[in-house]
């Protein structure tokens, strides 16, 4: 049995589509499954519930949705063997970047139907996990901003893009302490720092190249001592990743990380606000089982 959760509002109203068209597959193939079309958070996690409980007669749990949507599911799934994917429809989709799931949802299907699966590590920050990127300072008002934009659905990716320059024009950099594996290093004037467990955030931006999700290592992107001007050049490396060998920026792999700064910054995790500075972000291993 396939259990398959559609947020309805992803991608405006696109997950819906693409989900008539995968039931049409999935009865052709004569799948076993079940599909919950889901309005908000409620009915996500009393329908993981039901599936927790059903651990043996699991194939696996497939997404519609974005980011956002991933993240309350992995939350919820977390501590079970269930294998997890998504068919990408929301407006960042950097988990399926990262994991090179293909908007081509016939294509995905057949791969879901092979039922393969691998463990991945996963981030722990507070008490949450983050399949994605933590990002703080900059890129977490950013972040911010863009859950907060009506416009969000109808300009997906662009969004990220104009919000960018919105909130360069007023923001500060700042001090910040961070504890690397329990050795403090200083940073001044920090714009931004992104705790990785994959490449991308921010709808396609490449700023933690390195990261992979099964080496049990968290990969931080500090980008600091800069003047507006040139962290605009930075930000637009960033989308290719070779920003990382360029003057401001450290890069760094670790397994736990401790922020701290002298004034309170926005955290995000998956792109969804968790708070303020200070946090501490962990690298919790092969936590987690996907469908590869």
């Amino acid at each position: 049995m396939y259990y398959f959760i559609v947020n309805k509002t992803s991608g405006n109203g696109r997950s819906t589509k693409i989900w008539s068209e995968i039931e049409k597959i999935l009865i052709e193939k004569d799948v076993r499954y079940t599909v919950l079309l889901s309005k908000n958070k409620i009915e996500v996690l009393e329908y993981i519930s039901t599936i927790k409980n059903a651990t043996n007669q699991v194939d696996g749990v497939v997404a519609l949705g974005g980011d956002g949507t991933i993240h309350e599911i992995i939350n919820e799934l977390l501590g079970s063997v269930v294998p997890f994917t998504v068919i990408p429809t929301g407006s960042g989709n950097d988990f399926a970047r990262a994991r090179g799931i293909t908007k081509n949802y016939q294509q995905e299907i057949e791969r879901i139907l092979q039922k393969g699966q691998q463990k991945i590590d996963l981030l722990k920050v507070g008490d949450r996990h983050c399949m994605t990127v933590v990002g703080i300072g900059f890129d977490g008002k950013v972040a911010k901003e863009a859950n907060e934009l009506k416009l969000k659905k109808w300009l997906g990716g662009l969004a990220y893009f104009f919000i960018i320059f919105k909130v360069l024009i007023n923001y500060k950099p700042t001090y910040t302490r961070l504890l690397l594996n329990g050795k403090e290093r200083i940073f001044e004037k920090v714009w931004l720092i992104a705790i990785a467990n994959h490449p991308y955030y921010g709808g396609g931006m490449k700023i933690c190249p390195n990261a992979k999700s099964n080496d049990g290592k968290i990969d931080i992107c500090i980008i600091h001592s800069l003047p507006k001007w040139r962290l605009l050049f930075i930000l637009a490396a960033v989308f290719t990743g070779k920003h990382v060998s360029m003057k401001g920026v450290d890069y760094v792999q670790v397994e736990q990380v401790e922020v701290e700064s002298n004034e309170p910054l926005y955290v995000t995790a998956d792109g969804e606000m968790m708070g303020q500075t200070p946090t501490t972000v962990t690298i919790n291993k092969n936590a987690f089982h996907v469908i590869s």
